[in-house]
């Protein structure tokens, strides 16, 4: 009997010490935990710089032989005698810029609107080179926004369509009080096809005669995969960084990278939409047109260009690319001088 309290506390003894050892391994689990949530979260937060704050145009691109004609396009856009600057309210109170730059006077077309969105990393006069044959080709005037945080527009992030497809609400509410009798057409490059998509997918008003979507993305999540796994510094699992960077936009930009889906809001749509897209694409990768097109509810066409990168169709063969576009219109009974 008098043994038992001996046995009790070798006993206790080889429980406090396992418990110790449980209580160690614990700390260094959470230790490890943390030290690799923090390398997570600061190569997350490096990835939304990148991709998600907003970037200037850079002039020493316009040298590149592949950016020459959209170089001039700028030029067209700044230079135009007839341009004006319009200045509208987004819902959330963020002061947007568009180029405006109507039609002739006199022309036949003058209730007819080209709405030309630009791509990721640009300005509204990027679109110049669309803008020019919408308007001295066809006689449509032209409007040409820039997306928030870009251009002349307020903004700290880019929203991947996400809330410049309410932007885009208010510029065509900015035609229709301007001119209710308007016939639209929405035409966007890159995230600003992604844009028009997004925007297509919602109530739209009759106006609204057709879109044109050149090298859009299923979806941002789908977009930034590709393109983060094609870092070399890209070591931490795909889903976990994609995570990780939904995280941050939540607090940082106040929105949800994963409701940004592209490839939802067309099977909502009812506005006729023409897809196109580069099968050299290295930036949004051409299978995603397919995905897009297949989606679609809307009446729906496409187009695509063997040779070309990234919105670079119109370049690589202008007469099919703008062919097809008149093809398309004159099937939604769209006229074109």
């Amino acid at each position: 009997m008098k043994d038992t309290p001996k046995e009790e506390k070798k006993q206790t003894g080889r429980s406090t010490f396992g418990e110790g050892l449980r209580k160690a391994a614990g700390l260094t689990l959470l230790t490890g935990v943390c030290a690799g949530t923090g390398i997570v979260l600061g190569a997350a937060a490096h990835f939304y710089k990148y991709s998600l704050t907003p970037k200037k145009h850079d002039p020493r691109l316009d040298s590149d032989p592949s950016e020459k004609e959209y170089a001039a396009g700028r030029k067209w856009v700044k230079t135009h005698p007839l341009r004006e600057d319009i200045y509208i309210r987004s819902d959330d109170g963020l002061h947007l810029h568009a180029h405006y730059i109507p039609a002739e006077r006199g022309d036949s077309a003058e209730h007819r609107y080209a709405v030309c969105v630009h791509g990721y990393a640009n300005a509204a006069d990027s679109m110049g080179l669309y803008a020019s044959v919408y308007r001295d080709r066809y006689g449509m005037n032209v409007l040409l926004p820039d997306l928030r945080g870009h251009g002349r527009s307020d903004g700290v992030y880019v929203g991947m369509g996400y809330d410049e497809s309410r932007d885009l609400l208010r510029w065509i509410d900015w035609i229709l009080e301007k001119d209710p009798s308007a016939k639209i057409i929405l035409h966007g490059i890159s995230m600003g096809a992604a844009t028009v998509l997004m925007t297509t997918g919602c109530r739209l008003p009759k106006q609204v005669a057709a879109a044109v979507s050149d090298s859009a993305y299923t979806s941002a999540v789908d977009v930034f995969t590709y393109v983060y796994k094609k870092l070399d510094e890209a070591v931490i699992p795909a889903p976990l960084m994609m995570e990780a960077v939904r995280a941050i936009a939540l607090v940082r930009a106040g929105y949800d990278i994963a409701k940004v889906r592209p490839v939802e809001a067309v099977a909502r749509s009812q506005t006729p939409t023409l897809f196109i897209h580069g099968q050299a694409d290295t930036f949004v990768p051409p299978e995603m047109m397919p995905a897009l097109y297949k989606a679609a509810s809307c009446p729906k066409a496409f187009q695509w260009f063997p040779e070309a990168d990234h919105v670079q169709s119109v370049n690589v063969d202008p007469e099919t690319y703008w062919a097809r576009i008149e093809r398309f219109l004159h099937a939604q009974e769209i006229a074109l001088m």
